[in-house]
């Protein structure tokens, strides 16, 4: 009997694992919901211990009660995760969880208390080699379990605009490795465009790219499946890190990148004979929507408000728009980069899904980390659709 666990134990764990995989805007990652299940751990247990504090620890059969009722309840909270979470994962075309699925929240649990254990042992003997031992532990296991950006950094040559068009539209892109001068790059992207013959097509397209430089491959492929070989596409990266980084770190240099580009791109359309210029559009996603929109909205940017014809923003982080004619705005429903915000801490949002305070908090700060390992139309990835809503002149 003195093996089994505290009964304060054996009932925080249910609360815990209720904490760890309450609903939220998507479905949730088995690493998140091991590394939840810790906090959540962390959290509740010093609280029911507090809570139950006045009251005689039990023994006995009512141990054994109290024991038993907390396996009951942590058994019927995970049946309940696992079916509301399948469901979740159904509606936006996620296959059901695994039990594969099942062992890596475990084993990141497991792990992360082992590493947390290892390293308050170590402190506690506080030797030299003991605290070094410690660091390594908790190095390894946050470097493991440290999520993915959501939109990481890939090499100049994997994007979309630098490979042929199947249906002879145009791309044309400038890295940061052609220069790292923001005007200069604006110039050697217009001058590919213009050499490759994009000034003469009936639209053009200017996609303000990720933080990374990243252009939506399904989007660019929509745009040509919707107007053939009459587009051309080009875009300028301005930063190498994911948009995430990018954002809190420099958006002024994102915003800085896409005035160059749209700069050059317009003085090049305003040469052209009136009759021959194209109609031109500019469509950002994510990051590159905050800063096209912040490039357009500028003072000083009147003459860009004036030539554009159309503006197309997707996965707008705080769902933002400029209001300009013609403009489309796309967000999906459970996109966290557009829809969660810290106030979800305290106050419900505006909608009806279910909330608890700070849980649902927590629960947005992991989907913004997962926004994008679902499929295209579910959180923060986009599809090839979206360009039929493109608005014309």
């Amino acid at each position: 009997m003195n093996r089994l666990p505290r009964a304060s134990t054996a009932l925080a764990v249910p609360v815990a694992l209720g904490a760890a995989t309450f609903p939220s805007l998507l479905p949730a990652q088995p690493v998140a919901v091991g590394v939840l299940l810790v906090l959540s751990l962390l959290v509740v247990l010093p609280l029911v211990r507090r809570v139950a504090g006045p009251v005689p620890r039990l023994t006995g059969r009512a141990r054994q009660a109290a024991v038993a009722l907390g396996g009951a309840l942590t058994a019927y909270v995970g049946l309940l995760a696992v079916t509301t979470q399948d469901t979740m994962r159904a509606r936006i075309g996620m296959a059901p969880l695994s039990t594969t699925d099942g062992l890596t929240a475990l084993g990141t649990a497991a792990l992360l208390v082992g590493a947390g254990l290892g390293v308050r042992a170590a402190w506690r003997r506080r030797t030299r080699w003991s605290r070094r031992g410690a660091a390594i532990v908790t190095g390894l296991a946050v470097s493991t379990f440290a999520p993915a950006s959501a939109q990481a950094a890939a090499p100049v040559s994997d994007q979309v605009l630098l490979a042929p068009s199947g249906v002879g539209a145009v791309r044309a892109y400038a890295g940061l490795d052609d220069s790292a001068d923001d005007a200069a790059r604006a110039r050697i992207a217009v001058d590919r465009l213009r050499a490759a013959g994009g000034l003469d097509r009936d639209h053009l397209v200017v996609a303000i790219p990720t933080g990374s430089g990243w252009v939506n491959p399904e989007f660019v492929a929509g745009l040509e499946r919707r107007f053939g070989a009459d587009v051309a596409t080009v875009s300028m990266q301005y930063d190498t890190r994911p948009s995430w980084m990018a954002f809190l770190l420099d958006r002024e240099g994102a915003v800085a990148g896409a005035r160059a580009l749209l700069d050059e791109v317009t003085a090049a359309v305003d040469a052209l004979p009136e009759a021959g210029r194209p109609q031109l559009h500019v469509v950002g996603e994510s990051l590159g929507a905050t800063a096209g929109q912040a490039a357009l909205l500028a003072a000083d940017a009147s003459h860009l408000r004036e030539t554009v014809c159309s503006t197309f923003w997707l996965g707008t982080p705080g769902g933002g728009r400029t209001g300009l004619p013609r403009e489309t705005v796309a967000a999906n429903v459970d996109d966290p980069i557009v829809h969660a915000r810290p106030a979800l801490v305290l106050i419900p949002s505006d909608t009806d899904r279910p909330w608890l305070p700070v849980v649902s908090g927590v629960h947005a700060a992991a989907d913004v980390v997962a926004s994008l390992a679902v499929p295209a139309g579910a959180g923060h990835r986009y599809g090839d659709d979206q360009p039929t809503r493109l608005r014309t002149c």
